[in-house]
């Protein structure tokens, strides 16, 4: 008797499990998953190609007016292991002071040149973000979405929950 209750017990547990993982994977059926790769949305849409070139635009700027004070340093560096061994103690520390000098001044130059960057990027993709928020929401409900997920949070999605392109069309047309 103890046997036959033991068995009845186990076949109840099995189907109660198989019951719950059935239910389980129905419900995760009827979810409707979108992925959307947010980089690739910021890169191909208008309004992120837009705000991407005027950053461009500027660290190029920065990066010829940088490759100067770069040379120079590097003359000054190269003059002072080639010569060093032929000047007095005072002029090796007056050529190593400027050389010091002429470095800090540039660490505080590309500084700023950062935080000017970070300002533009604030001032420009931070309101293309703040849309694609708002597209993606609307997306989301016109699709019937459950679910939208940035791509780069995922291991793995198969092509048919890719909405990237469905998504950059929206923005380009909500930033017109």
């Amino acid at each position: 008797m103890k046997g036959l209750k033991y068995i009845v017990t186990g076949v109840c547990a099995a189907a109660l499990f198989a019951y719950s993982g059935f239910s389980s994977s129905l419900q995760a059926a009827e979810l409707k998953i979108g992925v959307v790769n947010m980089q690739k949305v910021l890169t191909t849409s208008s309004a992120g190609k837009k705000a991407q070139s005027i950053i461009e635009q500027k660290m190029k700027s920065y990066d010829s007016t940088f490759k100067k004070d770069k040379d120079s340093l590097l003359t000054m560096r190269e003059e002072i292991e080639k010569k060093s061994s032929a000047w007095s103690d005072t002029i090796k520390q007056q050529k190593f002071s400027d050389f010091q000098k002429k470095s800090a001044e540039l660490g505080t130059k590309e500084r700023e040149a950062n935080q000017e960057i970070r300002k533009l990027q604030e001032r420009h993709v931070q309101p293309v973000l703040q849309k694609l928020e708002d597209v993606i929401q609307s997306v989301a409900k016109n699709g019937k979405y459950d679910l939208i997920l940035p791509s780069n949070t995922i291991l793995f999605a198969s092509g048919q929950h890719d909405i990237t392109d469905q998504v950059t069309k929206a923005l380009d047309a909500a930033m017109k």
